[in-house]
């Protein structure tokens, strides 16, 4: 375990962030943080504002990409004649039990 600096939270749950942290990732009063809990442990991330729309479109495939997930490489049409046909049987199921 990395022991950094060790601080404590004040009566509202708020902690500061030390100036040589927010220094070295360009920490401000403008900069949006993101704030993640995961496990047993608290993750703080500066967000990169992106101010031009080609700058917004390649950040919008970059987060694409990542999260393509179960669909990649996916044949829709195929898919959708299988999602198709559990709904049809779903119902004559349905149909049945009346």
């Amino acid at each position: 375990m990395n022991i950094g600096i060790i601080t404590q939270t004040n009566e509202k749950g708020q902690i500061v962030i030390p100036k040589k942290i927010r220094d070295t990732l360009g920490i401000n009063k403008n900069v949006p943080l993101n704030i993640v809990q995961k496990d047993k442990g608290i993750y703080i991330h500066p967000v990169e504002i992106i101010q031009s729309q080609e700058e917004k479109n390649k950040a919008f495939l970059k987060i694409l990409e990542k999260t393509q997930g179960g669909w990649a490489g996916d044949d829709w049409p195929e898919t959708e004649k299988r999602r198709r046909k559990i709904e049809l049987e779903a119902a004559k199921r349905r149909r049945k039990a009346w």
